[in-house]
């Protein structure tokens, strides 16, 4: 891409991101909180919150905001973790992770990530289920010209 803003809610994990990030120049970091982005409407072609949905108390404010966020035809990518078995447990790997200190406030199967994506107002969405110790599910929101979101 020719332009990267990588942002986050923590200014360590930033830091994380600007040591590991530093080859490329194309790549700015920003402090943000993702519940009220700075950024005017449509200002991107594409959208990554990336394994945050299941910690947020809000995160249908969340949705909106990057729906706002992307330009009409952009893309809204939002891989997350699927810590909850279909039993109704956690996944072992995420439960010692939350016990951890990790503070998951949603808890998803494949199935209820996309019940989730559909009450948000996103019933067409691309879905990539992605094994692993903790299973993480690619969803892939094309933005419409219409009133398809929220």
């Amino acid at each position: 891409c020719r332009r990267l803003v990588a942002t986050d809610f923590s200014a360590k994990m930033l830091q994380q991101a600007r040591r590991k990030l530093r080859a490329y120049e194309n790549v700015t970091f920003e402090e943000a909180d993702i519940l009220r982005l700075r950024y005017p409407d449509g200002q991107f072609d594409a959208v990554v919150a990336a394994n945050v949905i299941h910690l947020l108390d809000e995160p249908y404010t969340a949705l909106r905001e990057l729906d706002r966020v992307c330009r009409k035809g952009g893309r809204i990518l939002l891989p997350t973790y699927m810590n909850k078995t279909e039993s109704g447990g956690s996944n072992p790997v995420s439960g010692a992770i939350g016990r951890a200190g990790a503070d998951f406030q949603w808890a998803f199967t494949p199935e209820s990530y996309q019940d989730f994506l559909a009450a948000a107002g996103y019933p067409d969405v691309r879905y990539t289920l992605c094994q692993g110790r903790i299973p993480c599910a690619m969803a892939v929101i094309r933005k419409g010209g219409r009133s398809d979101a929220l």
